[in-house]
């Protein structure tokens, strides 16, 4: 993979929105999807695996199977903000099994956290143990998720942000 962005064309972006939609897709109905030789939709697939367009294929699971049954997005403000305390921070939360996201943003918060916990008793012994006891967190602030709804990700018109594609 080079540095380059690559070029992509209208039958790359719909072999994306394809996989993002259903990444289990065999090569022969992907191909058959956005009207091509599966032979020719394969070496598109890999080109795009090769070039990091494709970041990885994942499993989406049902959080209630695994024993998920609240969703929260924790707010972090530091009280240093040199490099060393915001990575040191970050790494450790990202560490955190009930971690799904993690974000480092601009903005009156350093770190939204986004956590999935058992039950709330779970997030409180959470958030007591690996927020509110940490020397370089100055004020925290929980939100519970009651809705969680995810978008694949869309090409945008060159030139024109936020324009659909």
């Amino acid at each position: 993979m080079t540095d380059e962005k690559p070029t992509l064309d209208r039958t790359d972006f719909a072999i994306i929105d394809q996989l993002q939609k259903d990444a289990r897709l065999s090569n022969k109905e992907l191909a058959a999807r956005v009207g091509l030789a599966a032979s020719s939709c394969l070496v598109r697939v890999r080109r795009l695996v090769d070039e990091g367009v494709f970041a990885g294929f994942h499993a989406e699971v049902d959080p209630a199977a695994l024993g998920v049954g609240l969703a929260a997005v924790i707010s972090v403000q530091l009280g240093r903000h040199g490099r060393n305390t915001i990575e040191g921070m970050r790494d450790r939360i990202a560490r955190l099994p009930e971690v799904l996201q993690l974000f480092h943003v601009g903005g009156s918060q350093d770190l939204l956290v986004h956590v999935v916990v058992r039950d709330p008793d779970h997030l409180r012994t959470l958030v007591m143990d690996h927020f509110s006891n940490a020397e370089e967190v100055a004020h925290i602030e929980t939100a519970l998720v009651f809705e969680h709804l995810r978008s694949p990700l869309r090409p945008l018109a060159p030139g024109a942000a936020g324009a659909a594609g």
